[in-house]
Protein backbone atom coordinates (compact mmCIF):
# COMPACT_ATOMS: atom_id res chain seq x y z
CA UNK A 1 0.00 0.00 0.00
CA UNK A 2 1.22 3.46 -0.82
CA UNK A 3 2.29 5.45 2.16
CA UNK A 4 0.20 8.40 3.10
CA UNK A 5 2.03 11.65 2.38
CA UNK A 6 0.45 14.38 4.45
CA UNK A 7 3.34 16.50 5.67
CA UNK A 8 2.42 19.05 8.32
CA UNK A 9 4.22 22.12 7.07
CA UNK A 10 3.38 24.36 10.01
CA UNK A 11 3.47 21.87 12.84
CA UNK A 12 5.25 22.68 16.10
CA UNK A 13 5.77 26.41 16.15
CA UNK A 14 7.52 26.29 19.51
CA UNK A 15 9.19 23.11 20.67
CA UNK A 16 10.41 22.39 24.13
CA UNK A 17 14.00 22.14 25.23
CA UNK A 18 15.87 20.12 22.61
CA UNK A 19 18.42 17.83 24.18
CA UNK A 20 21.32 15.76 23.00
CA UNK A 21 21.02 12.08 23.74
CA UNK A 22 23.99 12.15 26.07
CA UNK A 23 22.25 14.85 28.14
CA UNK A 24 19.43 12.48 29.03
CA UNK A 25 19.74 10.46 32.21
CA UNK A 26 17.30 7.83 33.41
CA UNK A 27 15.38 8.21 36.64
CA UNK A 28 12.94 10.49 38.36
CA UNK A 29 9.19 10.83 38.80
CA UNK A 30 7.55 12.93 36.11
CA UNK A 31 4.39 14.80 37.15
CA UNK A 32 1.93 15.80 34.43
CA UNK A 33 -0.96 18.10 35.36
CA UNK A 34 -3.98 17.04 33.31
CA UNK A 35 -7.33 18.79 32.88
CA UNK A 36 -9.23 16.15 34.88
CA UNK A 37 -10.02 12.46 35.14
CA UNK A 38 -10.27 10.23 32.06
CA UNK A 39 -13.70 8.61 31.57
CA UNK A 40 -12.03 5.23 31.06
CA UNK A 41 -8.63 3.60 30.63
CA UNK A 42 -9.98 1.28 27.92
CA UNK A 43 -8.76 2.83 24.68
CA UNK A 44 -11.04 0.68 22.53
CA UNK A 45 -14.00 2.07 24.44
CA UNK A 46 -13.61 5.87 24.19
CA UNK A 47 -12.44 8.63 21.87
CA UNK A 48 -11.63 10.92 24.84
CA UNK A 49 -8.24 12.48 24.09
CA UNK A 50 -7.16 12.38 27.72
CA UNK A 51 -7.56 8.58 27.74
CA UNK A 52 -5.24 8.29 24.76
CA UNK A 53 -2.71 10.74 26.20
CA UNK A 54 -2.35 8.57 29.28
CA UNK A 55 -2.79 5.04 27.97
CA UNK A 56 -0.70 5.02 24.83
CA UNK A 57 2.29 4.89 27.13
CA UNK A 58 0.85 1.53 28.25
CA UNK A 59 -0.77 0.15 25.09
CA UNK A 60 0.68 -0.19 21.60
CA UNK A 61 -0.67 -0.69 18.09
CA UNK A 62 0.61 -2.79 15.21
CA UNK A 63 1.52 0.38 13.33
CA UNK A 64 2.14 4.02 14.21
CA UNK A 65 2.99 7.24 12.35
CA UNK A 66 6.35 8.74 11.47
CA UNK A 67 6.87 12.52 11.42
CA UNK A 68 5.19 12.78 8.00
CA UNK A 69 2.23 10.68 9.14
CA UNK A 70 3.16 7.67 7.08
CA UNK A 71 2.16 4.39 8.82
CA UNK A 72 5.20 2.53 10.15
CA UNK A 73 5.45 -0.86 11.91
CA UNK A 74 5.43 -0.81 15.73
CA UNK A 75 4.35 -4.21 17.08
CA UNK A 76 4.30 -5.47 13.51
CA UNK A 77 7.51 -6.44 11.75
CA UNK A 78 6.08 -5.73 8.33
CA UNK A 79 3.40 -6.81 5.87
CA UNK A 80 2.78 -8.19 2.41
CA UNK A 81 -0.28 -7.41 0.31
CA UNK A 82 -1.82 -9.85 -2.15
CA UNK A 83 -5.05 -10.71 -3.98
CA UNK A 84 -5.39 -7.27 -5.55
CA UNK A 85 -4.99 -5.51 -2.23
CA UNK A 86 -7.62 -7.62 -0.45
CA UNK A 87 -5.29 -9.74 1.68
CA UNK A 88 -2.80 -8.33 4.18
CA UNK A 89 -0.34 -10.71 5.80
CA UNK A 90 1.15 -9.01 8.86
CA UNK A 91 4.28 -10.40 10.48
CA UNK A 92 4.57 -9.77 14.22
CA UNK A 93 7.72 -9.04 16.16
CA UNK A 94 9.06 -11.87 18.30
CA UNK A 95 9.72 -11.50 22.00
CA UNK A 96 7.25 -8.69 22.73
CA UNK A 97 5.97 -9.08 26.27
CA UNK A 98 2.82 -7.86 27.95
CA UNK A 99 3.13 -6.26 31.35
CA UNK A 100 1.87 -9.50 32.93
CA UNK A 101 4.92 -11.33 31.52
CA UNK A 102 3.11 -13.15 28.71
CA UNK A 103 4.53 -12.98 25.18
CA UNK A 104 2.33 -11.33 22.57
CA UNK A 105 1.23 -13.64 19.78
CA UNK A 106 -1.22 -13.62 16.89
CA UNK A 107 -4.01 -14.87 19.17
CA UNK A 108 -3.82 -11.61 21.16
CA UNK A 109 -3.79 -9.56 17.98
CA UNK A 110 -6.81 -11.32 16.48
CA UNK A 111 -8.85 -10.97 19.68
CA UNK A 112 -7.91 -7.30 20.07
CA UNK A 113 -8.54 -6.30 16.46
CA UNK A 114 -11.86 -8.14 16.43
CA UNK A 115 -13.02 -6.30 19.54
CA UNK A 116 -11.71 -2.94 18.32
CA UNK A 117 -13.42 -3.29 14.96
CA UNK A 118 -16.69 -4.15 16.69
CA UNK A 119 -16.89 -1.47 19.40
CA UNK A 120 -14.61 1.47 18.59
CA UNK A 121 -15.70 4.61 16.76
CA UNK A 122 -12.62 4.51 14.54
CA UNK A 123 -12.70 0.75 14.03
CA UNK A 124 -16.33 0.28 12.99
CA UNK A 125 -16.17 2.03 9.60
CA UNK A 126 -12.90 0.30 8.72
CA UNK A 127 -14.22 -3.09 9.79
CA UNK A 128 -17.20 -2.90 7.43
CA UNK A 129 -14.68 -3.83 4.76
CA UNK A 130 -13.06 -6.67 6.75
CA UNK A 131 -14.16 -10.18 5.87
CA UNK A 132 -12.02 -12.06 8.37
CA UNK A 133 -8.99 -11.82 10.66
CA UNK A 134 -7.08 -15.02 11.34
CA UNK A 135 -3.94 -16.24 13.03
CA UNK A 136 -1.87 -18.21 10.51
CA UNK A 137 0.83 -19.07 13.06
CA UNK A 138 1.93 -17.54 16.40
CA UNK A 139 3.62 -14.59 14.66
CA UNK A 140 1.49 -14.09 11.54
CA UNK A 141 -1.93 -12.46 11.20
CA UNK A 142 -3.91 -12.35 7.98
CA UNK A 143 -6.61 -9.75 7.32
CA UNK A 144 -9.02 -10.50 4.49
CA UNK A 145 -10.81 -7.49 2.99
CA UNK A 146 -13.98 -7.48 0.95
CA UNK A 147 -12.47 -4.83 -1.31
CA UNK A 148 -9.02 -3.28 -1.56
CA UNK A 149 -8.34 -0.42 0.84
CA UNK A 150 -6.15 2.63 0.68
CA UNK A 151 -6.24 3.20 4.44
CA UNK A 152 -6.03 -0.10 6.33
CA UNK A 153 -2.57 0.56 7.78
CA UNK A 154 -3.46 4.20 8.45
CA UNK A 155 -6.47 2.99 10.42
CA UNK A 156 -4.36 0.53 12.40
CA UNK A 157 -1.84 3.30 13.17
CA UNK A 158 -4.27 5.89 14.55
CA UNK A 159 -3.62 6.56 18.26
CA UNK A 160 -6.99 7.97 19.33
CA UNK A 161 -9.50 5.19 20.10
CA UNK A 162 -6.75 3.12 18.53
CA UNK A 163 -6.39 -0.55 17.62
CA UNK A 164 -4.18 -1.31 20.62
CA UNK A 165 -3.31 -4.88 21.44
CA UNK A 166 -4.55 -6.37 24.71
CA UNK A 167 -3.88 -9.88 26.00
CA UNK A 168 -6.38 -12.23 24.39
CA UNK A 169 -8.04 -13.13 27.68
CA UNK A 170 -8.69 -9.46 28.52
CA UNK A 171 -10.10 -8.60 25.09
CA UNK A 172 -12.37 -11.63 25.06
CA UNK A 173 -13.56 -11.25 28.66
CA UNK A 174 -14.43 -7.59 28.14
CA UNK A 175 -16.44 -8.18 24.99
CA UNK A 176 -18.49 -5.05 24.30
CA UNK A 177 -18.14 -3.87 27.90
CA UNK A 178 -15.44 -1.63 29.33
CA UNK A 179 -12.38 -3.46 30.64
CA UNK A 180 -10.76 -2.43 33.92
CA UNK A 181 -7.58 -4.43 33.22
CA UNK A 182 -4.87 -2.04 32.02
CA UNK A 183 -2.25 -4.34 30.50
CA UNK A 184 -0.34 -3.61 27.32
CA UNK A 185 3.10 -3.94 25.76
CA UNK A 186 4.25 -0.31 26.06
CA UNK A 187 7.33 1.25 27.65
CA UNK A 188 5.36 2.06 30.82
CA UNK A 189 3.11 -0.25 32.81
CA UNK A 190 0.01 0.71 34.75
CA UNK A 191 0.48 0.71 38.55
CA UNK A 192 -2.60 2.33 40.07
CA UNK A 193 -5.46 4.75 39.62
CA UNK A 194 -6.41 6.79 42.65
CA UNK A 195 -9.36 8.93 41.50
CA UNK A 196 -8.83 12.68 41.93
CA UNK A 197 -5.21 12.03 42.95
CA UNK A 198 -3.26 10.38 40.15
CA UNK A 199 -2.78 7.63 37.63
CA UNK A 200 0.64 6.09 38.18
CA UNK A 201 2.72 4.42 35.47
CA UNK A 202 6.15 2.87 35.99
CA UNK A 203 8.96 1.89 33.65
CA UNK A 204 8.42 -1.58 32.16
CA UNK A 205 11.80 -3.24 32.57
CA UNK A 206 11.07 -5.98 30.03
CA UNK A 207 9.89 -3.59 27.31
CA UNK A 208 10.80 -4.79 23.82
CA UNK A 209 11.16 -1.57 21.87
CA UNK A 210 12.13 -1.00 18.28
CA UNK A 211 15.75 -0.28 17.39
CA UNK A 212 15.26 2.37 14.69
CA UNK A 213 15.90 6.02 15.51
CA UNK A 214 12.87 7.91 16.80
CA UNK A 215 10.81 9.39 13.97
CA UNK A 216 7.50 11.02 14.90
CA UNK A 217 5.75 8.37 16.99
CA UNK A 218 7.73 5.60 15.27
CA UNK A 219 11.13 4.12 16.02
CA UNK A 220 12.75 3.66 19.39
CA UNK A 221 10.66 4.35 22.50
CA UNK A 222 12.68 4.45 25.70
CA UNK A 223 11.25 4.69 29.21
CA UNK A 224 13.82 6.99 30.80
CA UNK A 225 11.58 8.04 33.70
CA UNK A 226 11.08 5.77 36.70
CA UNK A 227 7.44 6.82 37.01
CA UNK A 228 4.89 9.09 35.39
CA UNK A 229 2.08 10.54 37.50
CA UNK A 230 -0.90 11.88 35.56
CA UNK A 231 -2.53 14.22 38.07
CA UNK A 232 -6.04 15.69 37.57
CA UNK A 233 -5.82 19.48 38.04
CA UNK A 234 -9.06 21.01 36.70
CA UNK A 235 -8.12 24.60 37.63
CA UNK A 236 -5.89 26.07 34.93
CA UNK A 237 -4.40 28.64 37.33
CA UNK A 238 -3.30 25.81 39.61
CA UNK A 239 -1.72 24.01 36.66
CA UNK A 240 0.28 27.10 35.74
CA UNK A 241 1.35 27.78 39.33
CA UNK A 242 2.36 24.14 39.76
CA UNK A 243 4.73 24.24 36.79
CA UNK A 244 6.06 27.63 37.88
CA UNK A 245 6.96 26.30 41.34
CA UNK A 246 8.23 22.94 40.08
CA UNK A 247 5.42 20.90 41.60
CA UNK A 248 4.55 19.68 38.10
CA UNK A 249 6.86 19.12 35.14
CA UNK A 250 4.14 19.50 32.50
CA UNK A 251 0.69 21.07 32.30
CA UNK A 252 -1.78 20.86 29.44
CA UNK A 253 -4.46 23.15 28.08
CA UNK A 254 -3.15 26.49 29.33
CA UNK A 255 -5.26 29.54 28.53
CA UNK A 256 -3.81 31.11 25.43
CA UNK A 257 -4.24 34.64 26.76
CA UNK A 258 -1.55 33.72 29.32
CA UNK A 259 1.08 33.22 26.59
CA UNK A 260 2.97 36.49 27.11
CA UNK A 261 3.09 35.91 30.86
CA UNK A 262 4.25 32.31 30.40
CA UNK A 263 7.16 33.42 28.21
CA UNK A 264 8.38 35.66 31.03
CA UNK A 265 8.29 32.99 33.74
CA UNK A 266 11.74 31.69 34.72
CA UNK A 267 12.08 27.93 34.40
CA UNK A 268 8.90 27.53 32.30
CA UNK A 269 8.86 26.69 28.58
CA UNK A 270 5.79 27.11 26.33
CA UNK A 271 4.87 24.48 23.78
CA UNK A 272 2.45 25.39 20.96
CA UNK A 273 0.71 22.67 18.96
CA UNK A 274 -0.39 24.03 15.57
CA UNK A 275 -2.70 22.76 14.23
CA UNK A 276 -4.21 21.02 17.22
CA UNK A 277 -7.93 20.67 16.62
CA UNK A 278 -11.15 22.51 16.11
CA UNK A 279 -13.79 23.56 18.57
CA UNK A 280 -17.33 22.29 18.05
CA UNK A 281 -20.88 22.00 19.26
CA UNK A 282 -22.29 18.53 18.59
CA UNK A 283 -25.99 18.07 17.93
CA UNK A 284 -28.10 15.12 19.06
CA UNK A 285 -29.46 13.74 15.79
CA UNK A 286 -31.08 10.73 17.43
CA UNK A 287 -33.55 12.26 19.89
CA UNK A 288 -35.01 15.61 20.91
CA UNK A 289 -35.19 19.10 19.49
CA UNK A 290 -32.12 19.03 17.27
CA UNK A 291 -33.40 16.17 15.15
CA UNK A 292 -35.22 18.96 13.30
CA UNK A 293 -32.87 20.05 10.52
CA UNK A 294 -34.40 23.54 10.48
CA UNK A 295 -33.35 24.09 14.10
CA UNK A 296 -29.81 22.91 13.33
CA UNK A 297 -29.62 25.25 10.34
CA UNK A 298 -30.96 28.12 12.47
CA UNK A 299 -28.28 27.40 15.08
CA UNK A 300 -25.61 27.40 12.35
CA UNK A 301 -26.92 30.60 10.72
CA UNK A 302 -26.99 32.64 13.94
CA UNK A 303 -23.36 32.29 14.97
CA UNK A 304 -20.59 34.87 14.69
CA UNK A 305 -17.42 32.81 15.12
CA UNK A 306 -14.90 35.61 15.84
CA UNK A 307 -16.18 36.54 19.34
CA UNK A 308 -16.84 32.86 20.10
CA UNK A 309 -13.25 31.89 19.30
CA UNK A 310 -11.80 35.02 20.90
CA UNK A 311 -13.57 34.18 24.15
CA UNK A 312 -12.28 30.62 24.13
CA UNK A 313 -8.70 31.18 22.99
CA UNK A 314 -7.93 34.82 23.77
CA UNK A 315 -4.76 35.44 21.81
CA UNK A 316 -5.35 35.69 18.03
CA UNK A 317 -2.18 33.65 17.48
CA UNK A 318 -4.02 30.61 18.87
CA UNK A 319 -7.08 30.42 16.64
CA UNK A 320 -8.28 31.04 13.11
CA UNK A 321 -11.65 31.12 11.40
CA UNK A 322 -11.78 28.49 8.68
CA UNK A 323 -14.50 26.19 7.31
CA UNK A 324 -12.19 23.26 6.50
CA UNK A 325 -12.78 19.99 8.35
CA UNK A 326 -9.10 19.26 7.75
CA UNK A 327 -6.43 21.91 8.04
CA UNK A 328 -4.71 24.37 5.70
CA UNK A 329 -1.43 22.62 6.52
CA UNK A 330 -2.79 19.37 5.05
CA UNK A 331 -2.41 20.47 1.45
CA UNK A 332 -3.54 17.14 0.01
CA UNK A 333 -6.94 17.52 1.68
CA UNK A 334 -7.70 21.12 2.56
CA UNK A 335 -10.81 22.60 0.94
CA UNK A 336 -13.30 25.40 1.56
CA UNK A 337 -16.14 23.45 -0.06
CA UNK A 338 -19.45 24.34 1.62
CA UNK A 339 -17.77 27.23 3.40
CA UNK A 340 -20.39 29.79 2.42
CA UNK A 341 -22.52 28.33 5.23
CA UNK A 342 -19.76 28.83 7.80
CA UNK A 343 -19.75 31.92 10.02
CA UNK A 344 -22.95 33.36 8.55
CA UNK A 345 -23.76 35.82 11.38
CA UNK A 346 -27.31 35.92 10.05
CA UNK A 347 -29.81 36.25 12.91
CA UNK A 348 -32.66 37.13 10.57
CA UNK A 349 -32.18 33.84 8.69
CA UNK A 350 -31.99 31.98 12.00
CA UNK A 351 -35.20 33.61 13.25
CA UNK A 352 -37.01 32.72 10.02
CA UNK A 353 -35.94 29.08 10.31
CA UNK A 354 -37.09 28.95 13.93
CA UNK A 355 -40.48 30.29 12.90
CA UNK A 356 -40.71 27.76 10.06
CA UNK A 357 -39.90 24.96 12.50
CA UNK A 358 -42.60 26.12 14.93
CA UNK A 359 -40.04 26.56 17.69
CA UNK A 360 -41.82 27.76 20.84
CA UNK A 361 -38.92 28.46 23.19
CA UNK A 362 -38.28 24.93 24.42
CA UNK A 363 -34.92 24.83 26.28
CA UNK A 364 -32.01 23.46 24.28
CA UNK A 365 -29.92 21.43 26.74
CA UNK A 366 -26.26 22.19 26.03
CA UNK A 367 -23.75 20.21 28.13
CA UNK A 368 -20.32 21.78 28.50
CA UNK A 369 -17.36 21.79 30.93
CA UNK A 370 -14.95 24.22 32.56
CA UNK A 371 -12.20 21.59 32.68
CA UNK A 372 -11.58 22.54 29.06
CA UNK A 373 -12.20 26.22 29.72
CA UNK A 374 -12.34 27.11 26.04
CA UNK A 375 -15.33 24.77 25.63
CA UNK A 376 -17.22 26.63 28.34
CA UNK A 377 -16.32 30.08 26.99
CA UNK A 378 -17.19 29.10 23.41
CA UNK A 379 -20.55 27.86 24.65
CA UNK A 380 -21.19 30.92 26.80
CA UNK A 381 -20.75 33.39 23.94
CA UNK A 382 -22.66 31.17 21.50
CA UNK A 383 -25.51 30.93 24.02
CA UNK A 384 -25.83 34.74 24.05
CA UNK A 385 -25.87 34.92 20.25
CA UNK A 386 -28.41 32.11 19.93
CA UNK A 387 -30.75 33.64 22.49
CA UNK A 388 -30.60 36.94 20.63
CA UNK A 389 -31.78 35.01 17.56
CA UNK A 390 -34.69 33.42 19.44
CA UNK A 391 -33.35 30.21 21.00
CA UNK A 392 -33.54 29.41 24.71
CA UNK A 393 -30.32 27.69 25.83
CA UNK A 394 -30.05 25.64 29.03
CA UNK A 395 -26.27 25.56 29.57
CA UNK A 396 -25.36 22.64 31.83
CA UNK A 397 -21.80 22.80 33.20
CA UNK A 398 -20.33 19.49 34.40
CA UNK A 399 -16.92 17.87 34.76
CA UNK A 400 -15.40 16.30 31.66
CA UNK A 401 -15.92 12.68 32.70
CA UNK A 402 -19.62 13.39 33.31
CA UNK A 403 -19.94 15.08 29.92
CA UNK A 404 -18.46 12.02 28.24
CA UNK A 405 -20.93 9.79 30.10
CA UNK A 406 -23.94 11.98 29.26
CA UNK A 407 -23.11 12.29 25.58
CA UNK A 408 -23.59 8.53 25.22
CA UNK A 409 -27.23 8.84 26.36
CA UNK A 410 -29.42 10.61 23.79
CA UNK A 411 -32.14 11.35 26.33
CA UNK A 412 -29.78 13.56 28.37
CA UNK A 413 -28.71 16.30 25.92
CA UNK A 414 -29.48 18.27 22.78
CA UNK A 415 -25.98 19.71 22.22
CA UNK A 416 -22.60 19.09 23.83
CA UNK A 417 -19.22 20.80 23.66
CA UNK A 418 -16.04 19.11 22.52
CA UNK A 419 -13.13 19.45 20.13
CA UNK A 420 -12.05 17.31 17.21
CA UNK A 421 -8.32 16.64 17.06
CA UNK A 422 -5.89 16.23 14.21
CA UNK A 423 -6.46 13.27 11.89
CA UNK A 424 -4.21 12.25 9.03
CA UNK A 425 -6.97 10.96 6.75
CA UNK A 426 -10.64 12.02 6.40
CA UNK A 427 -11.83 8.41 6.45
CA UNK A 428 -11.25 8.52 10.21
CA UNK A 429 -12.72 11.91 11.08
CA UNK A 430 -14.73 11.51 14.27
CA UNK A 431 -16.61 14.62 13.16
CA UNK A 432 -18.22 12.67 10.32
CA UNK A 433 -18.87 9.29 11.95
CA UNK A 434 -22.46 8.08 12.25
CA UNK A 435 -21.75 5.81 15.22
CA UNK A 436 -20.16 8.50 17.43
CA UNK A 437 -22.22 10.41 20.06
CA UNK A 438 -24.50 12.87 18.33
CA UNK A 439 -25.14 10.15 15.75
CA UNK A 440 -24.96 12.25 12.61
CA UNK A 441 -26.16 9.59 10.19
CA UNK A 442 -26.77 10.67 6.61
CA UNK A 443 -27.18 8.18 3.76
CA UNK A 444 -24.99 9.94 1.19
CA UNK A 445 -22.36 11.01 3.71
CA UNK A 446 -22.07 7.52 5.19
CA UNK A 447 -21.73 6.02 1.72
CA UNK A 448 -18.93 8.47 0.96
CA UNK A 449 -17.13 7.59 4.23
CA UNK A 450 -17.27 3.92 3.20
CA UNK A 451 -15.91 4.95 -0.20
CA UNK A 452 -12.98 6.78 1.37
CA UNK A 453 -12.02 3.59 3.18
CA UNK A 454 -12.11 1.46 0.04
CA UNK A 455 -10.90 3.86 -2.66
CA UNK A 456 -7.16 4.27 -3.32
CA UNK A 457 -7.20 6.85 -6.13
CA UNK A 458 -6.17 10.23 -4.57
CA UNK A 459 -8.29 12.37 -6.90
CA UNK A 460 -11.41 10.33 -6.30
CA UNK A 461 -10.82 10.35 -2.55
CA UNK A 462 -10.41 14.13 -2.50
CA UNK A 463 -13.67 14.57 -4.45
CA UNK A 464 -15.44 12.34 -1.91
CA UNK A 465 -14.07 14.37 0.98
CA UNK A 466 -15.13 17.67 -0.60
CA UNK A 467 -18.68 16.36 -0.94
CA UNK A 468 -18.67 15.21 2.71
CA UNK A 469 -17.66 18.71 3.78
CA UNK A 470 -20.49 20.24 1.72
CA UNK A 471 -22.96 17.87 3.39
CA UNK A 472 -21.52 18.78 6.80
CA UNK A 473 -22.75 22.34 6.29
CA UNK A 474 -25.89 21.66 4.27
CA UNK A 475 -27.21 19.25 6.90
CA UNK A 476 -25.62 21.07 9.87
CA UNK A 477 -24.06 17.79 10.95
CA UNK A 478 -22.05 19.50 13.69
CA UNK A 479 -21.03 23.11 14.27
CA UNK A 480 -17.44 24.11 13.63
CA UNK A 481 -16.44 27.26 15.54
CA UNK A 482 -12.83 27.46 14.31
CA UNK A 483 -9.33 25.98 14.35
CA UNK A 484 -7.47 26.10 17.64
CA UNK A 485 -3.82 25.82 18.62
CA UNK A 486 -2.98 24.35 22.00
CA UNK A 487 -0.68 25.88 24.60
CA UNK A 488 1.03 23.45 26.97
CA UNK A 489 3.89 24.29 29.35
CA UNK A 490 6.75 22.39 30.93
CA UNK A 491 9.73 22.86 33.21
CA UNK A 492 13.09 23.75 31.69
CA UNK A 493 14.65 20.61 33.20
CA UNK A 494 12.52 18.40 30.95
CA UNK A 495 14.66 16.86 28.22
CA UNK A 496 13.66 15.22 24.95
CA UNK A 497 10.05 16.45 24.82
CA UNK A 498 8.65 16.87 21.29
CA UNK A 499 5.81 19.18 20.31
CA UNK A 500 3.49 17.06 18.18
CA UNK A 501 -0.31 16.77 17.79
CA UNK A 502 -0.24 13.87 20.26
CA UNK A 503 1.56 14.35 23.59
CA UNK A 504 3.91 11.59 24.76
CA UNK A 505 6.60 11.12 27.41
CA UNK A 506 8.67 8.20 26.22
CA UNK A 507 12.20 9.37 25.26
CA UNK A 508 11.69 12.16 27.84
CA UNK A 509 13.92 12.61 30.87
CA UNK A 510 14.64 15.04 33.72
CA UNK A 511 17.97 16.83 34.07
CA UNK A 512 17.79 16.65 37.86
Amino acid sequence: MKRLALVLVALAAVSAVPAAAQDQRPGGVFKAAMIGEPPSLDLHWTTATITQQITWHVYETLYTFDRNFNPMPLLAEGQTVADGGRRYTIRLRHGVKFHNGKEMTSADVVASLTRWGRISTSGKPLWKNVEAVEAKDPYTVMIHLKESSGVLLVGLARPNNGAVIYPREIAEAAGDNQTKDVIGTGPYRFVEHKPDRHIKLARFKDYAGRSEAPDGYAGKRTALLDEILFIPVPDVAVRIAGVETGEYHFAQQIKQDQYDRIKALPGVVPSIIKPSGWSTAVFNHKQGLMTDKRLRLAFQAALDMEPIMAAGFGNRDFYRLDPGLLYQEQTAWYTKAGGELYNQKNRAKAAALLKEAGYAGQPVRWVTTKEYEWMYKNALVAKQQLEEAGFKIDLQVVDWATLVQRRNKPELFDVFSTGFGFVSDPAFMTSAQCNWPGWWCHEEKDRLIDGLIKESDPKKRRAMFERIQVLFYEDAGRIKFGDSFTLDILRKEVRGFKTTPETFFWNVSLSK
